[in-house]
């Protein structure tokens, strides 16, 4: 297939893409954008006989969001392998956290990835690790702070993450080893849930005080 990356057709495809899936309420890494661009422009420009350069106008942005939204959505069996697909964050408060309950909360984030990974939902881990490392980033720049200003919409998908794996965990759908040998993982399991429960209730609770 043609490079067709440094085209300014392209370019502004890119661009609009990016604009679209934004009203769509979806963030998107600007090389999974241009990746996808360049697949569905090849693509056309095989179908057509054309050069990739003239295919370019005749995809439009709506045709590439369209292909990138259905990808992500959660009811698409291979939705967990989309990893550069994040909501965007509208809510622009942050809410002031003690260190010792961000602490809680990097753990509780990590131990949702761990059960994420261990389970295939590759997805989800990736995105949970992403939550984790920027609330590490935080820690590190509060600079021995009592208080942290952590974003709301951080809070509200670590949220949303670590419910949904606290609700497969409890349906019987995940388990830290998913080997299908019993080994005592169902304990495990069933105090993590009771752990990771309480964590996501104190994740909702920080919420609150944005409203405050």
């Amino acid at each position: 297939m043609t490079d067709i990356k440094s085209g300014t057709g392209f370019k502004a495809l890119v661009a609009q893409t990016t604009a679209v899936l934004l009203t769509r309420g979806l963030e998107v890494e600007p090389v999974a954008v241009r990746d996808v661009v360049a697949y569905v422009v090849n693509t056309a420009a095989e179908k057509v006989r054309l050069d990739p350069e003239e295919a370019v106008h005749l995809v439009s942005p709506e045709m590439v969001a369209d292909a990138i939204a259905t990808a992500a959505d959660d009811s698409n069996e291979d939705a967990s392998a989309v990893h550069a697909v994040r909501p965007v964050r509208l809510d622009t408060r942050t809410v002031d956290v003690p260190t010792m309950a961000l602490g809680r909360l990097v753990m509780a984030g990590a131990q949702a990835g761990r059960y994420a990974a261990a389970n295939d939902d590759s997805r989800a881990a990736a995105h949970v690790m992403d939550l984790v490392t920027e609330l590490g980033s935080a820690m590190v720049s509060a600079r021995g702070g009592e208080l942290v200003a952590v974003p709301v919409g951080v809070l509200d998908e670590l949220a949303e993450l670590v419910e949904r794996v606290v609700g497969r965990v409890d349906a019987g759908e995940w388990s830290i080893c998913p080997c299908g040998e019993p080994h005592e993982q169902e304990e495990v399991d069933r105090r993590v849930v009771i752990a990771m429960s309480q964590d996501a209730a104190i994740v909702r609770e920080l919420q609150t005080k944005a409203d405050q």
